[in-house]
Protein backbone atom coordinates (compact mmCIF):
# COMPACT_ATOMS: atom_id res chain seq x y z
CA UNK A 1 0.00 0.00 0.00
CA UNK A 2 2.79 2.34 0.88
CA UNK A 3 4.54 1.78 -2.46
CA UNK A 4 1.39 2.67 -4.40
CA UNK A 5 0.96 5.86 -2.39
CA UNK A 6 4.59 6.81 -3.03
CA UNK A 7 4.19 6.16 -6.76
CA UNK A 8 1.01 8.24 -6.85
CA UNK A 9 2.65 11.09 -4.91
CA UNK A 10 5.70 10.91 -7.20
CA UNK A 11 3.47 11.09 -10.28
CA UNK A 12 1.59 14.13 -8.91
CA UNK A 13 4.85 15.87 -8.01
CA UNK A 14 6.26 15.15 -11.45
CA UNK A 15 3.15 16.63 -13.09
CA UNK A 16 3.43 19.77 -10.95
CA UNK A 17 7.10 20.20 -11.88
CA UNK A 18 6.26 19.84 -15.58
CA UNK A 19 3.43 22.38 -15.25
CA UNK A 20 5.73 24.82 -13.42
CA UNK A 21 8.39 24.42 -16.13
CA UNK A 22 5.79 25.14 -18.78
CA UNK A 23 4.52 28.21 -16.90
CA UNK A 24 8.11 29.35 -16.33
CA UNK A 25 8.92 29.05 -20.05
CA UNK A 26 5.76 30.95 -20.96
CA UNK A 27 6.73 33.75 -18.57
CA UNK A 28 10.21 33.94 -20.09
CA UNK A 29 8.74 34.05 -23.61
CA UNK A 30 6.33 36.83 -22.60
CA UNK A 31 9.12 38.80 -20.92
CA UNK A 32 11.38 38.50 -23.98
CA UNK A 33 8.50 39.49 -26.26
CA UNK A 34 7.85 42.62 -24.18
CA UNK A 35 11.56 43.43 -24.22
CA UNK A 36 11.60 43.07 -28.02
CA UNK A 37 8.55 45.31 -28.41
CA UNK A 38 10.08 47.93 -26.10
CA UNK A 39 13.32 47.89 -28.07
CA UNK A 40 11.44 48.26 -31.36
CA UNK A 41 9.37 51.14 -29.96
CA UNK A 42 12.51 53.01 -28.85
CA UNK A 43 14.15 52.51 -32.25
CA UNK A 44 11.00 53.58 -34.10
CA UNK A 45 10.64 56.66 -31.90
CA UNK A 46 14.25 57.63 -32.63
CA UNK A 47 13.87 57.04 -36.38
CA UNK A 48 10.60 58.96 -36.57
CA UNK A 49 12.06 61.85 -34.56
CA UNK A 50 15.04 61.94 -36.91
CA UNK A 51 12.70 61.85 -39.90
CA UNK A 52 10.70 64.83 -38.58
CA UNK A 53 13.90 66.78 -37.89
CA UNK A 54 15.31 66.04 -41.36
CA UNK A 55 12.00 66.84 -43.03
CA UNK A 56 11.92 70.18 -41.18
CA UNK A 57 15.49 70.95 -42.26
CA UNK A 58 14.67 70.04 -45.87
CA UNK A 59 11.59 72.27 -45.87
CA UNK A 60 13.61 75.08 -44.26
CA UNK A 61 16.28 74.84 -46.98
CA UNK A 62 13.56 74.77 -49.65
CA UNK A 63 11.82 77.83 -48.15
CA UNK A 64 15.15 79.70 -47.89
CA UNK A 65 15.81 78.90 -51.54
CA UNK A 66 12.40 80.20 -52.58
CA UNK A 67 12.65 83.28 -50.31
CA UNK A 68 16.17 84.15 -51.54
CA UNK A 69 15.15 83.51 -55.16
CA UNK A 70 17.80 80.87 -55.76
CA UNK A 71 20.72 82.70 -54.16
CA UNK A 72 21.22 80.23 -51.33
CA UNK A 73 24.83 79.04 -51.38
CA UNK A 74 25.19 75.38 -52.38
CA UNK A 75 21.47 74.82 -52.06
CA UNK A 76 21.42 71.95 -54.55
CA UNK A 77 24.12 70.00 -52.68
CA UNK A 78 22.56 70.73 -49.28
CA UNK A 79 19.10 69.79 -50.51
CA UNK A 80 20.48 66.64 -52.16
CA UNK A 81 22.28 65.51 -49.01
CA UNK A 82 19.17 66.10 -46.90
CA UNK A 83 16.99 64.17 -49.37
CA UNK A 84 19.50 61.29 -49.37
CA UNK A 85 19.53 61.08 -45.57
CA UNK A 86 15.75 61.53 -45.44
CA UNK A 87 15.31 58.62 -47.88
CA UNK A 88 17.60 56.35 -45.83
CA UNK A 89 15.72 57.31 -42.68
CA UNK A 90 12.36 56.57 -44.31
CA UNK A 91 13.58 53.15 -45.50
CA UNK A 92 14.76 52.49 -41.92
CA UNK A 93 11.28 53.29 -40.58
CA UNK A 94 9.74 50.91 -43.13
CA UNK A 95 12.18 48.15 -42.11
CA UNK A 96 11.42 48.64 -38.40
CA UNK A 97 7.66 48.57 -39.07
CA UNK A 98 8.17 45.36 -41.05
CA UNK A 99 10.09 43.84 -38.12
CA UNK A 100 7.28 44.90 -35.78
CA UNK A 101 4.54 43.24 -37.84
CA UNK A 102 6.48 40.08 -38.78
CA UNK A 103 5.55 37.02 -36.69
CA UNK A 104 8.11 34.56 -38.08
CA UNK A 105 11.24 34.86 -35.92
CA UNK A 106 13.65 33.87 -38.71
CA UNK A 107 12.20 36.60 -40.91
CA UNK A 108 12.47 39.09 -38.04
CA UNK A 109 16.15 38.26 -37.56
CA UNK A 110 16.68 38.61 -41.33
CA UNK A 111 14.94 42.01 -41.31
CA UNK A 112 16.96 43.17 -38.28
CA UNK A 113 20.17 42.27 -40.12
CA UNK A 114 18.93 44.14 -43.23
CA UNK A 115 18.17 47.17 -41.06
CA UNK A 116 21.66 46.92 -39.54
CA UNK A 117 23.17 46.76 -43.05
CA UNK A 118 21.16 49.83 -44.13
CA UNK A 119 22.17 51.68 -40.96
CA UNK A 120 25.88 51.01 -41.48
CA UNK A 121 25.67 51.67 -45.21
CA UNK A 122 24.16 55.09 -44.48
CA UNK A 123 27.14 55.97 -42.29
CA UNK A 124 29.70 54.60 -44.74
CA UNK A 125 28.30 56.65 -47.62
CA UNK A 126 27.08 59.67 -45.67
CA UNK A 127 30.28 60.82 -44.03
CA UNK A 128 32.37 60.96 -47.25
CA UNK A 129 29.59 62.92 -48.98
CA UNK A 130 29.39 65.45 -46.15
CA UNK A 131 33.21 65.69 -45.96
CA UNK A 132 33.48 66.47 -49.68
CA UNK A 133 30.67 69.03 -49.37
CA UNK A 134 32.38 70.76 -46.44
CA UNK A 135 35.75 70.74 -48.20
CA UNK A 136 34.29 72.49 -51.25
CA UNK A 137 32.32 74.87 -49.03
CA UNK A 138 35.40 75.88 -47.00
CA UNK A 139 37.46 76.25 -50.17
CA UNK A 140 34.96 78.68 -51.69
CA UNK A 141 33.90 80.51 -48.52
CA UNK A 142 36.80 80.74 -46.13
CA UNK A 143 35.87 83.68 -43.91
CA UNK A 144 37.09 82.91 -40.39
CA UNK A 145 33.68 83.35 -38.75
CA UNK A 146 31.97 81.05 -41.25
CA UNK A 147 34.64 78.36 -40.87
CA UNK A 148 34.44 78.61 -37.08
CA UNK A 149 30.64 78.45 -37.02
CA UNK A 150 30.42 75.50 -39.42
CA UNK A 151 33.23 73.70 -37.55
CA UNK A 152 31.47 74.07 -34.20
CA UNK A 153 28.18 72.90 -35.72
CA UNK A 154 29.91 69.91 -37.33
CA UNK A 155 31.63 69.01 -34.06
CA UNK A 156 28.27 69.07 -32.28
CA UNK A 157 26.71 66.99 -35.07
CA UNK A 158 29.53 64.43 -34.98
CA UNK A 159 29.31 64.06 -31.20
CA UNK A 160 25.55 63.66 -31.36
CA UNK A 161 25.92 61.20 -34.20
CA UNK A 162 28.50 59.22 -32.23
CA UNK A 163 26.10 58.72 -29.34
CA UNK A 164 23.16 57.97 -31.66
CA UNK A 165 25.23 55.41 -33.56
CA UNK A 166 26.14 53.55 -30.38
CA UNK A 167 22.60 53.79 -29.01
CA UNK A 168 21.08 52.31 -32.17
CA UNK A 169 23.85 49.68 -32.45
CA UNK A 170 23.10 48.56 -28.88
CA UNK A 171 19.38 48.35 -29.67
CA UNK A 172 20.13 46.28 -32.80
CA UNK A 173 22.29 43.88 -30.76
CA UNK A 174 19.58 43.65 -28.10
CA UNK A 175 16.90 42.97 -30.72
CA UNK A 176 19.01 40.28 -32.37
CA UNK A 177 19.79 38.62 -29.04
CA UNK A 178 16.15 38.64 -27.91
CA UNK A 179 14.94 37.23 -31.24
CA UNK A 180 17.50 34.41 -31.09
CA UNK A 181 16.55 33.59 -27.49
CA UNK A 182 12.86 33.57 -28.43
CA UNK A 183 13.56 31.26 -31.36
CA UNK A 184 15.48 28.86 -29.09
CA UNK A 185 12.74 28.88 -26.43
CA UNK A 186 9.98 28.31 -28.96
CA UNK A 187 11.99 25.48 -30.51
CA UNK A 188 12.35 23.88 -27.07
CA UNK A 189 8.68 24.48 -26.38
CA UNK A 190 7.72 22.53 -29.52
CA UNK A 191 9.70 19.51 -28.41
Amino acid sequence: MELEELQKAWKELNERVNQNELVHQQQIIEMLSRQKESCLQRMLRLEKGGFCFLLGMTLLILMDFIYLKGQLVFWQATFGILLYVLTLNFIGIIKLEKIKTERNLEEQIKNVLQYKKLFHWGYITGYPIVTIFLGVFFYNYHQWWMVLTISILMLMAILTDYFLFHYVSDRIKELTRVNKELAELKEEHKE
